[in-house]
């Protein structure tokens, strides 16, 4: 049996003994059994881990990253026959196209050897969406086969090297410098040349809708009538029953007034401390009102505030995209959330509007692949789409208003943004801390997730520890309390460092996204606006 396969068997070794225990010993006590059952097999699975890395027969090698995320299984295993290469996030995000496979048989391999990484080389192995994955510090293996040169961070790569030889005899030493880096950590960029354009007549933009002051009179009054009107009538109506939630809700929806579209979140902030007081005294008829009334007014209120006229330079406004992507418009920047069904780590990217250089809205006839930095690529389009620089990046955005949406972002002003100044190594650090972020495991797969969870999370603490504090349960506050400010504190730690990783998606002294100039085309067939 292979040492890499040893903790699995072991599992289920552990996994049938501990059931096998629990039946015959016949407790009656549920924290033992659950000690039992769920402990004592994954520390045994551990054990045969730490013992399965150091065996004898070893021929599975995972390569070096740091840190190394949970869903991190990039290897090279010796075979029979040859060395198979199998990479699929190298230590980012997951490669939604499948993992990247090589294989060398032993009759190709010509030499084998170690060096020392050299900062700055190239990456080593290519993901199936176009990342190039960088070389990490300390000793790496360099095999030279009929091919060419492949270079393998391997952990423990003097043993690799040793088992390899005892493999195949003769094996020549390799003496080659490092490749010098071509940055393909973000995938491959589009072609850095366009065909020259010619301006067309693009339909009529009209930005229709209510005027500002309409908007927010009736938007603030159904999210206020949602927030705070409808709890504080609920408790005041009924015997007995502070009614603090409503208020501390009220205050959440005034530091959240310029965003619209989480006024149904803020909402239901006061329903549950509002349904366990309704409980407790009674209030049965108000319950389904409010579980339905507040987040439905409070949703309602953050709808007038689509894209349209008379929204103003402040209030965020959500352009849903063709792609199923959705586009912010922010007092000073804008975020583009990508599609949610690639798989983990896909997280935002950002522009300052001050740092725009280029707002062309236009349409192209056939659709096209385009790439999105972080080895994401997404259809455009065959319909209107909106295309924004700012260098070194660029977007191609496609969405059915694009005349209107470029209207509304000419009609904010913005100051450029400030430049962080990091190496390319702060930059890796920073880009695979966004991603172990912005990467959930779900129904067995990993998916991205937003950092929004905390806030939800302290809501609902927050509102156990209100009516905690309310009734005076001292163990119930020192659990809720401190649980509270400590999400709030990690929503804000991570928020700020997230913000960061936003505008910096690209590494620096990155080279243009393709195509900038105005009158050149960045996809074939692309037809601006006049």
């Amino acid at each position: 049996m292979k040492p890499h396969h040893w903790p699995f068997v072991a599992l289920g070794v552990a996994a049938a003994a501990a059931i096998t225990f629990v039946v015959v010993a016949g407790s009656e006590m549920p924290a033992v059994n659950m000690a039992v059952l769920v402990g004592v097999p994954l520390v045994v699975m551990y054990l045969a881990h730490l013992v399965s890395r150091r065996a004898a027969g070893k021929v599975l090698f995972e390569f070096r990253v740091d840190p190394r995320p949970s869903w991190y299984t990039d290897a090279v295993e010796v075979k029979d026959g040859g060395l198979e290469i199998t990479a699929v996030s190298g230590g980012g995000r997951i490669a939604s196209s499948g993992p990247t496979k090589v294989f060398y048989g032993f009759g190709d391999l010509l030499g084998i050897s170690t060096r020392p990484a050299v900062p700055g080389e190239a990456p080593w192995i290519t993901l199936t969406d176009g990342r190039g994955v960088p070389v990490p510090a300390g000793d790496v293996v360099v095999l030279r086969t009929t091919s060419g040169e492949q270079v393998l961070p391997v952990e423990e790569p003097q043993e690799f090297v040793s088992l390899v030889r005892s493999k195949v005899s003769g094996l020549a030493e390799v003496h080659s410098g490092a490749t010098p880096a071509a940055n393909q950590e973000v995938g491959q960029a589009p072609p850095p040349g366009g065909a020259r354009t010619t301006p067309v007549e693009g339909p009529v933009v009209s930005l229709t809708g209510p005027s500002l002051a309409v908007r927010w009179l009736a938007g603030a009054t159904l999210a206020l009538a949602g927030t705070v009107v409808l709890p504080a009538v609920a408790l005041i109506t009924t015997p007995g029953v502070a009614w603090v939630a409503p208020a501390i809700a009220g205050v959440v929806w005034v530091l959240n007034r310029t965003v619209p579209r989480t006024w149904g979140r803020v909402a239901f902030l006061a329903v549950p401390a509002t349904v366990f007081w309704l409980v407790g005294k009674g209030g049965y008829a108000w319950i389904p009102v409010v579980l339905v009334l507040c987040p439905l007014l409070g949703y309602l209120g953050g709808r007038m505030f689509r894209l349209g006229a008379g929204l103003g330079r402040t209030v965020e406004v959500r352009v849903p995209l063709r792609d199923g992507a959705s586009l912010y418009v922010q007092r000073d920047r804008l975020v583009h959330k990508l599609n949610r069904s690639h798989d983990g780590g896909v997280h935002p990217q950002a522009l300052w509007l001050g740092d725009l250089t280029l707002v062309q809205p236009g349409t192209s006839p056939d659709l096209h692949a385009w790439p999105v930095p972080g080895g994401v690529r997404t259809p455009v389009g065959n319909g209107p789409m909106l295309r924004l620089v700012a260098r070194p990046q660029q977007w191609i955005l496609p969405v059915e208003q694009a005349g209107e949406l470029a209207e509304l972002i000419r009609s904010r002003r913005g100051t450029p943004g400030r430049v962080e100044r990091m190496s390319v190594e702060e930059w890796r650090d920073l880009h695979r801390w966004a991603v172990r972020r912005t990467t959930a495991n779900r129904r067995g797969n990993y998916a991205t997730a937003g950092i929004g969870w905390r806030l939800v999370a302290a809501a609902v603490s927050g509102s156990f520890a209100w009516m905690f504090l309310t009734i005076g349960l001292t163990v119930g506050i020192l659990v809720t309390v401190p649980l509270t400010a400590g999400l709030l504190l990690d929503w804000w730690r991570v928020r700020g460092r997230m913000r960061l990783a936003e505008h910096a998606v690209l590494p620096p002294d990155s080279s243009d996204w393709g195509e900038i100039r105005a009158d050149h085309a960045p996809i074939p067939g692309w037809q601006p606006w006049r």
